[in-house]
């Protein structure tokens, strides 16, 4: 296994699996729904899914046109009020995935698979019926990675292996106390993150239909009214963290390679620290400062005497300091983050790159200080510069019920 994958997997899984495994509240949410007694325990279901989609991508891909076809099986377990989150969610489910998508450029991406966790948070309509919004992470794995002698048109994918991000919006039809159908539309990123090149990424989006079995009988929850829900003020935080992994580029330079290949691999490592504010159930707001060790810096390969000389920047001048601001979502312990940043310092000054860069990605709470996350810094709002694979600490600023 490469180190690109090695990377990719285990920082998805300490992402996804724990998140659908353990999901519960990071510290509100009221007593269970149900009168009278004790809760029902959660329930297990599986449900499996078909996508035909269309593929989004920038690579002159040749073979084929730009369908494809994705089919899902999931194990989950439904929520039904034994925490307190669960009202609060509306009885949202989680669990595990496995996927495999079959492409009409299958010579060039192959026929990947992926595993991923879920979470379902259901917004209830009727009786029987209910919207979801659904968000998947995971890894993803069997690609066909590009190879400038026998691959060069999947500029898409440089690696054999790739993150795996999901989102639909389903809705579902209980049919009976254990069956349930449900249809909709799904979006599917694939990218390493810019841990190999190429790296411009994969999108298939399309319509999606399956059909769930719940093992124990199933109801469809009516949403709490407000009062029934605990109160919520609004709360400050601190968070600080570190986080980097893995970068490569294609190093500028002159002369001619003997093998045409200038990628080239180096570390990349940032501290954030961040002040937020909780101003709603569901959302926070914040900004910060990061500093970042970005060692790719200044890299060149050049030819001299036909001799490959390789150089970089030196290490003082690889920092930059940056000043962002953000959204964080929360879907229990799992929260899905979007930060807008200005590089307010950088070591070497490259005018073709940006100073405003992007961060997307996902953090788990582990405790109710502790947390890990898996984000990807990029810039021009979808070119990847490295990924954020960390750790951080919370500390609550104000207590308050929520």
């Amino acid at each position: 296994m490469t180190a690109v994958r090695r990377q990719i997997l285990t920082w998805a899984m300490v992402i996804a699996l724990p998140a659908a495994l353990h999901a519960q509240s990071a510290g509100s949410q009221p007593a269970d729904a149900q009168p009278a007694g004790a809760a029902a325990p959660n329930s297990w279901f599986t449900r499996v899914s078909l996508s035909p989609s269309h593929v989004v991508a920038d690579s002159p891909f040749e073979s084929g046109g730009d369908g494809a076809q994705a089919l899902s099986i999931e194990m989950g377990r439904q929520t039904a009020g034994g925490a307190e989150w669960h009202r609060v969610y509306n009885y949202p489910a989680y669990g595990v995935g496995f996927s495999t998508a079959r492409f009409d450029h299958r010579r060039e991406l192959g026929q990947p698979i992926a595993l991923y966790g879920f979470f379902s948070w259901p917004f209830p309509i009727a009786a029987r019926l209910q919207l979801s919004a659904d968000v998947g992470l995971g890894v993803s794995w069997h690609w066909n990675a590009y190879d400038a002698a026998t691959n060069p048109t999947n500029t898409a994918l440089g690696s054999s292996a790739a993150y795996h991000v999901n989102g639909a919006m389903l809705l579902h039809y209980l049919a009976s106390e254990h069956t349930s159908l449900y249809g909709g539309l799904s979006v599917t990123h694939w990218s390493n993150g810019a841990t190999m090149q190429p790296n411009l990424g994969l999108a298939i989006i399309g319509p999606q239909a399956g059909v769930r079995y719940d093992f124990a009988p199933r109801a469809v929850h009516g949403r709490a009214r407000n009062d029934e829900l605990p109160l919520f003020a609004p709360a400050w935080e601190f968070l600080a963290g570190v986080a980097g992994s893995s970068k490569n580029v294609v190093a500028a330079g002159t002369g001619t390679i003997v093998d045409g290949d200038r990628r080239r691999s180096f570390g990349a490592l940032n501290a954030a620290t961040a002040v937020q504010r909780q101003i709603y159930r569901f959302g926070s707001v914040g900004s910060g400062v990061d500093i970042t060790y970005d060692g790719a810096a200044g890299a060149r390969v050049d030819v001299v005497n036909g001799r490959e000389i390789e150089s970089r920047a030196p290490a003082d001048r690889r920092m930059t300091i940056g000043v962002y601001g953000g959204y964080e979502h929360l879907l229990a312990r799992l929260s899905l983050l979007f930060d807008i940043g200005y590089t307010a310092y950088r070591g070497v000054d490259n005018p073709d790159v940006p100073r405003l860069y992007e961060r997307y990605g996902a953090r788990f709470r582990l405790s109710n200080h502790l947390w890990t996350t898996f984000a990807v810094r990029t810039v021009k709002g979808r070119k990847a510069n490295f990924m954020e694979l960390g750790l951080g600490y919370r500390v609550r600023l104000s207590r308050a019920p929520r």
